[in-house]
């Protein structure tokens, strides 16, 4: 795992030393390892390659980045992992390329210089990569299939600058840093933005699943070298449930069996939900010794608290088990975590993975995690709900919807009030819309309010976009792919990469290997969704190998207790700079109204802890910025 950043460019411009210097040092906690930067030229161009090296495959420095072919005309800086780099290694030997290290970053430019661009369809795993061209002067990027390393990127003309986080591109002198205000309304509508535009004018992201050129002052096309491809629901499915039941578990201990090469210590992230269950029970049937395990609870605050759980999960397959008790007594780390974000953390779960991770780091390098399972496996509970809604008629609604009223307050996690409100709060609205509700932090009502009326010059709908790509799919299908396509690039990845690399530890995420993906997407609906049960098929496939309690668990998001702390500590930090004082945010958004929020949820009318939330995040982003 790295930090990789670098500088083309163009017309014989250089840039002072100190510039590449400071992008480096600004990705220190992504690889305190190493620091290597070198200069390429071809003709009037310049390219300079910087890498910090955090160690994991081959520990010496002969592995330290750029790494080259073997004529030095090609080279590569890469983060992450490549999990078939030994299969890869052994064809490359064998149509004759020599090797000098063991790591699997090496494979990076013998692929290239085999495959040209194609070579990132080779890489199974998680990767960001830059690749200098030096024999046709060009500079190509590429970015994994689902988005789990990022990848930014800028360019005037004079310069194309990229890195692994945006502090780095933001940190050269001739980046114009200007907030880019057409991503406002993404962020308070869904609590994350999408790429390829980011809060920041002029300053982009490369997708997922995709590649992109730069030589002779111009930038190519974005190319796409992977789709994940759901099935139709009509053609049935390859599988009898029997057959994709014991397929599914083959799939899935290659997935974490690959996922176990390292030359420093590894773990597990273990929450009591079935997922990270999976992962611990395949990795301890592979692992010789005791695996660590690391798990995060809440004191008082029992339905957001997995400790027991988890533990009984960490008895059942004799882990070395490590538990960290979290509360919000330093209200610092908020600010923390904007500084390891660069934008708004719209999720407040960033804050116990920050946490856990740190945790886990005390003891390992590498950590395993769930990530995934709720993508490929349809978990979340908006996607039951959105196949009962259409099940259920209109009188239902209104009932539903005047019942709530009058079911008891709670701010726990499985608060009955606050689910029965936001399913019935739509009515009988067609599905899509309906999920829209669900999803959305602030509605079009209130955002405009929020934002004084403006539009800000409001872009497309990122929704939109992938629901008409998606329109002839079934309804879970529909959800599943406009949840990968946004929610997991934007939100969830982003939150694992930069808690993770925050704290140096590399995580790695077996849910999300490309053939569990593409084995899900092609299950028909019913095999992931049956009788209300969610993961249905995974949870048929390990019932013999988890505790029943576990199987039969309730869906549980690593979340925090925002309401309550809302109504604490967190509510009067919250007041001490966004109600007492004028906040800088007041150029954006309407004061009175983000008074008024807070109000209803300190007198107990309304939760409004997320509107709350990113408020907040917006408000220490730019001070932050």
């Amino acid at each position: 795992m790295c930090g990789i950043f670098g500088i083309l460019c163009f017309n014989g411009a250089v840039p002072e030393e100190k510039v590449l210097k400071r992008m480096g040092q600004l990705l220190k906690h992504r690889g305190p390892d190493a620091q290597k930067i070198e200069l390429y030229r071809s003709g009037s161009l310049s390219c300079y390659l910087g890498a910090n090296r955090l160690k994991v495959i081959d520990l010496s420095d002969n592995a330290n980045m750029p790494i080259t072919n073997e004529d030095g005309n090609i080279a590569a800086v890469f983060n992450g992992e490549i999990y078939n780099f030994e299969s890869l290694r052994q064809e490359q030997k064998n149509r004759g390329h020599n090797f000098k290290t063991r790591s699997d970053s090496e494979v990076i430019p013998h692929a290239f210089e085999d495959t040209g661009e194609a070579c990132f369809s080779l890489f199974e795993g998680m990767f960001a990569a830059a690749i200098w061209d030096g024999l046709n002067g060009r500079l190509i990027l590429g970015r994994d299939r689902t988005g789990k390393k990022p990848l930014f990127y800028y360019y005037d003309g004079n310069y194309f600058v990229f890195a692994s986080e945006l502090k780095a591109v933001l940190s050269v002198p001739f980046v114009n840093k200007k907030i880019n205000k057409k991503k406002l309304r993404e962020y308070f509508s869904l609590g994350f933005t999408n790429g390829p535009e980011t809060f920041y004018e002029n300053i982009y992201e490369l997708p997922p699943a995709a590649s992109l050129a730069v030589a002779s002052e111009e930038l190519s096309h974005i190319e796409k070298y992977w789709n994940l491809e759901f099935s139709s629901g009509k053609d049935g499915s390859r599988y009898s449930f029997e057959e994709a039941g014991s397929s599914v578990k083959d799939i899935m201990n290659r997935a974490v069996s690959k996922r176990l090469t390292s030359d420093v210590p590894l773990g597990i992230l273990l929450s009591g939900g079935i997922d990270s269950a999976i992962i611990t029970g395949i990795a301890a049937s592979h692992k010789k010794g005791k695996l660590n395990t690391f798990t995060l609870g809440f004191e008082n605050e029992k339905s957001y608290d997995e400790r027991v759980p988890a533990r009984q999960l960490a008895k059942h397959f004799g882990t070395n088990h490590t538990e960290l008790s979290a509360k919000i007594t330093d209200i610092s780390l908020l600010e923390e975590l904007i500084r390891y974000y660069d934008v708004p953390c719209g999720d407040p779960s960033a804050l116990p993975t920050y946490l856990i991770c740190r945790l886990a780091k005390n003891n390992v390098t590498v950590a395993l995690n769930g990530d995934g399972g709720d993508e490929a496996f349809a978990g979340y509970d908006r996607f039951k709900a959105a196949l009962l809604a259409e099940k259920l008629p209109a009188a239902v609604f209104k009932a539903g919807g005047i019942l709530a009223k009058f079911v008891p307050a709670s701010t726990g996690y499985y608060s009955l009030k606050k689910r029965l409100q936001r399913f019935f709060a739509p009515g009988q609205l067609e599905a899509i819309e309906r999920h829209r509700k669900w999803i959305s932090v602030f509605e079009e009502g209130p955002l405009a309010r929020l934002l004084k009326g403006r539009s800000f010059e409001k872009e497309h709908d990122i929704l939109d976009i992938y629901l008409k790509k998606a329109e002839k799919l079934p309804l879970l299908h529909k959800l599943q792919y406009v949840n990968f396509m946004t929610y997991l690039p934007g939100d969830l990845n982003v939150k694992m990469d930069r808690m993770s690399m925050a704290n140096s530890l590399e995580t790695r995420s077996p849910f999300l290997d490309t053939e569990v993906l593409e084995f899900a997407a092609a299950l028909p609906p019913e095999f992931k969704i049956k009788k209300g049960i969610s993961k249905y098929i995974l949870r048929e496939a390990y019932k013999d190998m988890l505790p029943k309690k576990i199987i039969g668990g309730r869906k549980h998001g690593f979340g925090i207790p925002l309401a309550a702390w809302f109504n604490g500590e967190l509510g009067e930090y919250f007041k001490g700079i966004l109600v007492d004082t004028v906040p800088l945010c007041v150029e954006y958004l309407d004061l009175a109204y983000i008074k008024e929020l807070f109000l209803e949820h300190r007198k107990g009318s309304k939760d409004r802890s997320k509107e709350l939330w990113l408020i907040l995040q917006f408000e220490l982003w730019l001070r932050n910025f």
